[in-house]
C-alpha cells in the first residue's frame, strides 16, 4: 500500500483507463447502412486525442454503425460485432458460410491487472494538491491505485475458425437487433458526458483508453503545451511528463504526443479560450445574482 493525500486519491478516481485495448479495425459499412447512425448535438467542450493527435472541437459524437466516431473519425473499433447483428436474424435471412482457420493471434488482452502505485506516483499525484486539513497537518489516508491496465498475452491455441455470416435481403429489426444496439448507444452516451462536462479522452491503437475530469483536464493543459513546445527528444519529453504529474500517460501515449508536438499551439489557443469563458462566466453569474 502506498499512503498519500486524500485529494491524491480523487485523482486517481477521475483518471481511468478503460480495461481493454482495441484496435481501430475498421467499421463495417454495412452495419452503417441497416443500423443506422445516432448522432448528438455537436459542442465545444473537453479535449478529444486520437492516437496522440489533438482534435480540435466542436465536437460532435455519433454511432456509426457498430462503432463510435467523433467528428465523422473513428475513434473506436467495433463496440459490438457486426456478427453478433447477423446472428440475431431469421435463419431464411442469413446465409452460413465456411471459414477457413484463422492465424494465430500475436497478442489478446488477458484480463485486467490491478497495479499498486509506486512511491515516486503517491508522490507526483499528491504534489497536484497541497491541501492540509484543519489542524494544518497532512490529511493522508492509504489507498490503492484504482487504475487498470490491459497487459497482452500470447494467445495459447488457435482460435477455432467460426462461420461467415451473410446477409440475404433486408436487415430487420428486432428487440434482440435492439438491445445490441443500445449498448453500443451507451457508450456513444458516456463518451459525449465526459466531453460534455469538460474531461479529455485519448483514444489510440494498442492502449486502452485515457479519460479524465475537468479538473484533471485543466491541471494537464496547464502544463502540456509548453512541454510540447520545448522538449528536444521524446525521452526528455518523457521526463518532463513525469516532472508535470501526469503520471496516467504510458509511454507509447507520450511518444504519440510528441510526435504531434506542433499542437502545442492550438492547445494553448485553446487553454487561453477556456480561460476566457470561465471569466465571462463569473462576470454572467455575478451579475445574476445582483439581479436576484
Amino acid at each position: 500500500m502506498v499512503c498519500f493525500r486524500a485529494k491524491s486519491a480523487v485523482l486517481l478516481a477521475t483518471v481511468m483507463v478503460s480495461v481493454a485495448a482495441f484496435a481501430f479495425e475498421a467499421v463495417p459499412k454495412a452495419s452503417a447502412k441497416c443500423l443506422g447512425v445516432t448522432r448528438g448535438k455537436p459542442f465545444s467542450a473537453g479535449l478529444v486525442f486520437v492516437n496522440g493527435k489533438y482534435i480540435e472541437p466542436p465536437y460532435t459524437v455519433e454511432r456509426w454503425g457498430t462503432g463510435i466516431r467523433i467528428n465523422s473519425r473513428p475513434v473506436t473499433g467495433q463496440v459490438v460485432d457486426w456478427t453478433d447483428f447477423l446472428k440475431t436474424q431469421d435463419e431464411s435471412r442469413i446465409e452460413k458460410k465456411a471459414a477457413a482457420p484463422r492465424p494465430v493471434a500475436a497478442e489478446t488482452p488477458p484480463p485486467p491487472v490491478q497495479q499498486t502505485s509506486t512511491q515516486s506516483d503517491a508522490d507526483a499525484l499528491d504534489d497536484l494538491f497541497d491541501d492540509e486539513d484543519e489542524s494544518g497537518s497532512s490529511s493522508k489516508k492509504e489507498v490503492q491505485s484504482s487504475v487498470s491496465y490491459s497487459r497482452p498475452a500470447v494467445s495459447a491455441q488457435p482460435p477455432k475458425a467460426e462461420p461467415v455470416y451473410v446477409l440475404k435481403g433486408d436487415f430487420v429489426k428486432n428487440d434482440a437487433s435492439k438491445a445490441l444496439v443500445k449498448r453500443i448507444n451507451e457508450q456513444r452516451t458516456e463518451i459525449d458526458g465526459i466531453l460534455r462536462r469538460g474531461g479529455f479522452i485519448f483514444f489510440g491503437d494498442g492502449y486502452s483508453r485515457v479519460t479524465g475530469d475537468s479538473r484533471t483536464a485543466d491541471a494537464m493543459l496547464a502544463k502540456l503545451p509548453e512541454i510540447m513546445q520545448h522538449s528536444q527528444d521524446v525521452h526528455s519529453f518523457r521526463q518532463a511528463i513525469r516532472s508535470a504529474r501526469m503520471v496516467y500517460l504510458n509511454e507509447i501515449l507520450s511518444a504519440q504526443l510528441y510526435d504531434n508536438r506542433v499542437d502545442y499551439r492550438s492547445l494553448k489557443e485553446r487553454r487561453q479560450k477556456i480561460k476566457k469563458d470561465k471569466e465571462w462566466q463569473a462576470i454572467l453569474n455575478e451579475a445574476s445574482k445582483r439581479v436576484l
